[in-house]
């Protein structure tokens, strides 16, 4: 009789959301280098669209200047229909810790590991 095979180890989705196609493949590259699973939309209506598809997100990095949905308005759409989905908001607007926004923010500029970290913080504030 064999050894019923191991589980394999969850890995957490993210859910990347940013209207620059640069900064978005920069998230997005950033977030596969770290072993996420990666989702990523050019704004919020976007993202709204894959989370309403049921995919398994864990965690939302959105930035908060973006048309049609920024940031701040998925930020409180997703507490208002998802209220234990942690977001990430960066901006390089809200460098200041006195701002309305809702979560966590990272100023931009910000590094690779800095994002990488924040990510890992706030999914371990979840769990």
């Amino acid at each position: 009789m064999s050894a019923p095979l191991p589980t394999p180890p969850y890995v957490p989705a993210v859910l990347v959301v940013d209207d620059e196609e640069v900064m978005r493949a920069l998230l997005i590259r950033t977030m596969e280098f770290e072993h996420y699973r990666v989702y990523s939309a050019a704004d919020g209506v976007e993202a709204l669209a894959i989370l309403e598809q049921n995919s398994p997100i864990d965690l939302v990095i959105a930035d908060v200047s973006m048309p049609r949905m920024d940031g701040r308005e998925l930020a409180l759409e997703l507490a208002r229909r998802q209220p234990h989905m942690p977001v990430v908001l960066i901006s390089g607007v809200y460098l200041h810790g006195g701002s309305d926004l809702p979560g966590p923010v990272l100023p931009k500029p910000f590094t690779p590991m800095a994002l990488a970290a924040r990510v890992r913080e706030v999914l371990s504030l979840r769990s």
